[in-house]
């Protein structure tokens, strides 16, 4: 195609060549033979030109088939579907056993933390809105492979600086006391998001 413009150029100034000598000739003897001359070079200029376009064209239909064809694979062959996020641990057992050991310390250093707090700021910090943040941590991270694969006190120290909790009582949470229970009912009773409130169980 770049050979073709190419000689579509020069055709296109060997025909105006011609055509300035047939003016010239005009009137001569010459008349006839500058006249053939130009108007072969207007064909080859015109040949030139006609074989530019055809291969345009040819190309621009190659291009339209190889989309066609295309599309046709994706809908004969379709890419597999992203593997959709699961909604539940691959080990429920291991699952269950780690939430209980996360729900275990982090309430402890919750009931620590408000007890070494101010009568109003434990107010405005034990009203269940931690142990309610906690129900909705575990949830949302149970399904996850990692969460029953870490380290223990390292994902209660996590989970605990998220909350800004004191670091002293996270790191001694194994020796800190229960919350009282009928205390922590009254904080979960409007708990949302959790079937069952763990204090719930039959146990």
């Amino acid at each position: 195609q770049q050979m073709l413009a190419r000689l579509a150029e020069l055709d296109l100034v060997a025909a105006e060549a011609a055509h300035a000598s047939y003016l010239a000739a005009i009137d001569t003897p010459e008349e006839a033979e500058k006249g053939r001359t130009y108007q072969r070079m207007g064909r080859s200029l015109r040949q030139s030109l006609a074989l530019h376009e055809r291969f345009d064209r040819s190309a621009a239909r190659e291009a339209r088939e190889e989309a066609q064809e295309a599309r046709r694979a994706a809908m004969l062959d379709p890419p597999p579907p992203e593997e959709p996020r699961r909604t539940f641990p691959r080990d429920i057992e291991a699952a269950n056993r780690r939430a209980d050991e996360l729900r275990t310390a982090v309430r402890r250093v919750i009931w620590t933390e408000g007890f070494e707090k101010s009568e109003l700021e434990a107010e405005q910090q034990l009203e269940g809105e931690l142990y309610r943040r906690l129900e909705d941590w575990l949830i949302d991270e149970r399904c996850e492979d990692a969460f029953v694969t870490r380290d223990l006190d390292e994902h209660v120290a996590d989970i605990c600086a998220e909350m800004d909790l004191d670091p002293d009582n996270v790191a001694r949470w194994r020796d800190l006391p229960d919350p009282d229970v009928e205390v922590l009912k009254s904080w979960l009773e409007d708990l949302k998001g959790y079937a069952e409130p763990p204090w719930k169980s039959s146990g």
